[in-house]
């Protein structure tokens, strides 16, 4: 909240909800400036005394039960969330509760409805898969010859696995990943709340013969469907560039439970306490419109260049950014493909009690590996004993923004960039038949470091990653307890605020329509 509705609001008197702290119209006064999203000190205010943006709140009787009555005989339909939360026991009179309309809890408009969503869409997704296994153990006796009874002793495994063109590293941050390019890319995966509670993921159907890009929000509810799986893990990030093909992101993941739903706002989450493996029934999902997604289209192959940094032993590699293909480029190994692949093996933790698994760890170490395939041109003095004394390579792959041919080469913005840090090679092989050009394969891998080790490991940065007002990068969207509720942090609670949004007291002005909205 506030939702985009208010852009409407004429005057701040349609944005007040007055009321009083204790029922029967009694008690302090209290007043709620629906346009700003808290509480104000006095009816013709915005300044704001408690801020409710952003607040999470659990989706049971609090939405559904008891209303709050008013004196006049306004009755306000379900106990308000939000205004219950803010102090609210009763509404004042009819003219003073105006805001009312831009705070009912049943409406589910992303124009009007003032329920946001902690969800976010991945773009540029090519494929979904996702499936479940369950493993029972039979239990027989003797003097029977079939089973008595197929008991499930552990939880059943469900598995989700699909891929995405490489844009500019949102999608990366949001699966949890940190994309500033100081930090350990999978630190954000290695968190404890990661491990404990996973994220969960949601596929939208629409119906057929319709988008689901604007077509959700036309279709009716009951002819759209949602697949969720809770308790969602990454187990592998790979990423595969090649001449020929866009660059593509491919994810697996291990989730404790899959549910199907008919509609797609207020459904119980898939997810299951990881404590006791019970049902969490006091929240639920609203899935957001869904969007084209902004930023570049896709990247192209050519637009891709890799530093290898001459790490190989008897092939010679090309070193630095520049494309060149001039003199000083004589025997350079001229890359075909490459694939870099950060698998995260997990560990399911049980207990006594539970059905389902408390946690699920990360197996240490964890080693990333990127392959190369080059045409050969030229060999170079190399010896496998000098190898043995060891030699660690920073390499980097950079892939721009597409760009139409100019006179400079790599002269666009960058729009990923990954650093494969302390680098060794493992393996270097040649392959040479008649009618085929020579071709060398280069193994390299590097191991994951703490989130303060900014010397080993992979590194990401994307474009989309921009610094804030605060001078803070973006994180991973997160959910954070801040002492009087939780809130939700579009860029992470220690990530950016993003950019300033005008004052407060400026939204009164004549340009009260696109002000109100930018909040």
């Amino acid at each position: 909240m506030p939702p985009e509705g208010v852009k409407n609001a004429a005057h701040i008197g349609e944005c007040i909800v007055g009321g009083f702290a204790q029922e029967g119209q009694a008690g302090a006064q209290l007043y709620f400036n629906a346009c700003v999203g808290g509480l104000v000190d006095g009816p013709a205010s915005s300044t704001i005394t408690e801020d409710f943006k952003y607040r999470t709140f659990p989706c049971n009787t609090t939405i559904t039960g008891n209303g709050l009555e008013a004196a006049n005989g306004h009755e306000f339909s379900g106990k308000h969330p939000v205004l219950w939360e803010a102090g609210f026991r009763s509404l004042g009179a009819a003219e003073a509760i105006s805001g009312l309309q831009y705070l009912d809890p049943a409406e589910t408009s992303p124009s009007t409805s003032p329920w946001g969503s902690a969800v976010r869409q991945l773009k540029r997704v090519q494929n979904a898969n996702y499936s479940f296994t369950i493993n029972r153990q039979d239990v027989n006796q003797f003097g029977q010859l079939a089973r008595i009874d197929s008991v499930i002793l552990e939880s059943p495994t469900v598995s989700i696995d699909f891929s995405y063109y490489l844009t500019d590293g949102e999608n990366e941050r949001l699966l949890g990943m940190v994309t500033d390019g100081q930090h350990q890319s999978l630190s954000g995966i290695m968190t404890r709340s990661q491990n404990d509670y996973g994220n969960n993921f949601f596929i939208l159907t629409v119906p057929e013969g319709k988008d689901a890009i604007k077509g959700d929000i036309s279709s009716d509810e009951a002819n759209k469907t949602v697949i969720s799986a809770g308790n969602s893990y990454i187990t592998d990030y790979s990423i595969e560039g090649s001449v020929g093909s866009f660059p593509t992101a491919s994810v697996s993941v291990e989730a404790l439970n899959i549910k199907s739903d008919v509609g797609v706002s207020f459904k119980n989450l898939p997810a299951v306490d990881s404590t006791d493996g019970t049902k969490i029934c006091d929240t639920c999902f609203i899935l957001p419109p869904a969007i084209s997604g902004d930023g570049t289209s896709v990247l192209k192959p050519g637009d891709i260049t890799i530093d290898l940094q001459d790490a190989g032993l008897l092939s010679k590699q090309m070193s630095g950014d520049s494309l060149g293909y001039g003199a000083e480029d004589k025997g350079s190994a001229h890359i075909q493909s490459f694939t870099l692949s950060t698998p995260m093996g997990r560990t399911a933790l049980q207990r006594l009690g539970n059905t389902y698994a408390f946690a699920k760890e990360i197996d240490f170490p964890v080693t990333c590996t990127l392959s190369v395939n080059a045409l050969v041109s030229d060999l170079k003095d190399g010896d496998l004993v000098d190898l043995i004394c060891g030699g660690n390579y920073d390499l980097k792959i950079r892939m721009q923004d597409p760009n139409c041919v100019g006179c400079d080469a790599n002269a666009g913005d960058t729009a990923m960039e990954i650093n494969f840090k302390q680098a060794v090679l493992d393996s270097e092989s040649f392959s040479s038949a008649i009618g085929d050009n020579k071709t060398v394969d280069l193994t390299f891998s590097t191991q994951i470091g703490g989130p303060e080790d900014n010397s080993v490991g992979v590194f990401v940065s994307g474009k989309e990653n921009t610094q804030g007002d605060d001078n803070k990068f973006k994180s991973f969207p997160t959910v954070q307890d801040t002492g009087d509720g939780s809130k939700f942090y579009e860029y992470g609670h220690l990530g950016s605020a993003g950019k300033a949004v005008p004052a407060a007291g400026e939204i009164w002005s004549s340009e009260v329509s696109d002000s109100t909205k930018s909040l």
